[in-house]
């Protein structure tokens, strides 16, 4: 099957599952022709890539579908604006995610949660979520990839109702970090790294409108890839407050190639080279880092710097020096949550490849699929 064919069947499996037919802008079109062209050369796992990569571009363009007929039901979401969001970053396992989950504890704000990542709509009041067919299959896809690898998903600490990331709802253009994660792409990954990320977050930007059309709090924000589109990201949202999370890069990408590894695993490839990935990884989140650098030396103080250890350590402190800086303040109630938090939840242990097979294995492939 020629690339074009393939991209027309893409297109009628995602409005077969979703019943909508309006894809939106067609800036899409050539970063899903370019990865799906790079796919067509892998070699290792060559079936299985080419399978999860049709399944992830399904999804993407169903979650479009779903974005826009939202988009196109609730058009005061045009009349909304994102003002002041709080935004945490840094490279992968060096502490974004304790951070990001400690900030939102805090109701001053709202987040994405994870159950809307593949299907961003109006967020409907908290009573009604269990009764959305969309949260219902989050929660079962979390359970079933759980019982197949605990280590893999408890260090990403997915949960239905937890804020995510923003890297998902990104991919939507197709230009995105989050297709590297998973394959071993070199070409997409230079054509992506060429690219200017505005439209991207303009797209994140009009998504976070139309989630937050009846919720007024600012903004909680948090993806380790916007240490790259740092840039594009301060065009969209100029008066971010960004907090970057350090830690010493060999532990990090270490960490960070453990967990790609076991997502591999975990979605059944067999004989991953680790050393691509760690190549991979080590070049891209090198280039991010001197992205942010020159912000920093352009803009003396625009970043809020917080190490690893210091959440681990003293996570109360990082709070009260992140929301000082900000000008934010921390409420009895958010400090209470945090400190209960943090006591309950003693940092994870990094996880080691996890390769699960036979009956485990049919789970994660059966839930994968069942991504809308």
């Amino acid at each position: 099957m020629s690339i074009d064919d393939k991209i027309h069947a893409l297109h009628e499996a995602a409005v077969k599952k979703t019943g909508y037919t309006d894809f939106g802008d067609d800036d899409y079109c050539e970063g899903l022709q370019r990865f799906l062209a790079a796919i067509s050369k892998v070699s290792t796992n060559a079936e299985l890539q080419g399978a999860v990569a049709e399944q992830n571009a399904t999804a993407l363009l169903a979650s479009r579908l779903i974005t826009q007929k939202s988009w196109n039901d609730n058009p005061a979401w045009r009349d909304r604006s994102v003002v002041r969001p709080m935004i945490v970053m840094g490279i992968p396992r060096s502490g974004t995610t304790a951070l990001h989950h400690l900030l939102s504890l805090d109701p001053q704000f709202q987040g994405i949660e994870h159950w809307l990542i593949w299907g961003p709509m109006a967020r409907p009041p908290r009573e009604q979520w269990a009764l959305e067919p969309l949260y219902k299959s989050t929660v079962q896809r979390i359970a079933d990839w759980r019982a197949a690898s605990p280590e893999t998903v408890d260090a990403h600490a997915m949960e239905a109702d937890d804020y995510d990331e923003c890297l998902t709802l990104m991919a939507q253009t197709f230009q995105s970090n989050f297709l590297t994660s998973t394959h071993d792409i070199p070409d997409y990954d230079a054509w992506f790294r060429s690219q200017d990320e505005t439209g991207s977050y303009s797209r994140f930007r009009d998504i976070l409108k139309l989630v937050g059309i009846r919720d007024e709090r600012p903004w909680l924000l948090k993806n380790p890839s916007h240490t790259f589109g740092i840039d594009a990201m301060l065009r969209v949202f100029p008066d971010a407050c960004v907090v970057q999370t350090h830690r010493h890069p060999v532990q990090s990408i270490a960490s960070l190639v453990n967990l790609l590894c076991g997502y591999r695993g975990l979605m059944g490839m067999e004989g991953v080279d680790r050393s691509l990935v760690e190549r991979r990884e080590t070049s891209f989140w090198s280039q991010a880092m001197r992205r942010t650098m020159a912000v920093e030396d352009r803009e003396p103080g625009r970043i809020i710097n917080v190490l690893q250890h210091e959440i681990r350590d003293d996570p109360l402190g990082v709070v009260r020096r992140i929301y000082e800086r900000s000008g934010r303040e921390l409420s009895a109630e958010a400090e209470s949550r945090m400190r209960e938090w943090a006591m309950k939840n003693p940092p994870p242990r990094d996880i080691k490849p996890c390769l699960p097979t036979g009956r485990k294995r049919a789970t994660c492939r059966r839930s994968l699929r069942s991504l809308h």
